[in-house]
């Protein structure tokens, strides 16, 4: 006799929820590319309108023609990169030195550096502006720049300091030996071990400056818009074209998928290797 074989109903059970939790999850992204391809009518039309046909192009085509979109993407790549390459740049060494020397108020320096991810964010916005009114910096990409630093230079230091703790010290202490210093040994022993989490840490603050909106609309007005920002705009208008929004909104997220995506491989080295060794 054939043995049946018995279903296991809890792994379909799971697969059944994960499935919907991705379709749940990706239905938004879904309707908002559906919609930037409708036409106003289409927008507003009972029964919604599913797969709009012919496919119309014309909202891409009227966002970028009405509103400086062009203007406020280099403006959100100034800044992003900018913003990533100093935290990088200062929170890697940084985060080594805390991970690496032990002197008197190391942990009371780190914990204080550390507070300033603990505040909430909207409670520096009434200093920051008195700040920045003061030295006529409001609406300009430094201001931008400056207090984004502020708070992401603490979350890279605390990311890469576990990654440097995960590294056995004898490492330093054998190319100590070789006769590296203290900095050869950091720039090359320890710093391309620590590349996945480096790069990790770099995609990190990248996104969340790209996706920043509260600074940026409080310490912009014209000349310094970003990309989401210049979404707000669009509800400043009688009527909303949510077309016209859903095709920006598609053109926003294009540059930072591409971005995520090129380094795709490396972010996923830089969780997996911090999930491992913490």
């Amino acid at each position: 006799m054939k043995r049946v074989k018995k279903i296991d109903w809890a792994k379909i059970g799971i697969y059944a929820f994960l499935i919907l939790f991705i379709v749940f999850s990706l239905f938004p992204l879904f309707w908002m590319l559906d919609t930037s391809f409708k036409s106003d009518e289409e927008v507003f039309k009972m029964p919604p309108v599913i797969f709009p046909s012919p496919i119309k192009l014309e909202n891409y085509r009227i966002f970028l023609l009405q509103r400086p979109f062009p203007k406020y993407t280099l403006n959100s790549l100034i800044v992003s990169l900018s913003v990533a390459a100093f935290c990088i740049g200062l929170g890697t060494p940084a985060a080594y030195g805390f991970s690496r020397f032990k002197f008197r108020g190391n942990r009371l320096m780190f914990g204080t550096i550390l507070a300033s991810r603990l505040v909430p964010p909207i409670s520096f916005i009434v200093p920051f502006t008195i700040i920045f009114s003061w030295f006529r910096m409001i609406d300009t990409l430094p201001v931008l720049i400056i207090s984004y630093i502020f708070f992401n230079l603490p979350f890279v230091i605390w990311i890469l300091s576990g990654f440097f703790e995960s590294i056995p010290q004898e490492l330093d202490e054998a190319a100590k030996i070789d006769g590296c210093g203290n900095i050869t040994a950091f720039w090359k022993v320890i710093l391309p071990i620590t590349r996945p989490g480096v790069i990790a840490g770099t995609i990190l603050t990248f996104l969340m400056c790209w996706n920043e909106f509260m600074f940026a609309l409080v310490l912009t007005r014209l000349n310094a818009k970003t990309l989401p920002i210049g979404l707000y705009d669009f509800f400043g208008d009688g009527f909303v074209r949510w077309n016209w929004l859903a095709a920006a909104t598609i053109y926003t997220l294009i540059p930072a998928v591409i971005f995520v995506l090129f380094f795709q491989k490396h972010l996923i080295k830089g969780i997996l290797a911090g999930a491992v060794k913490g």
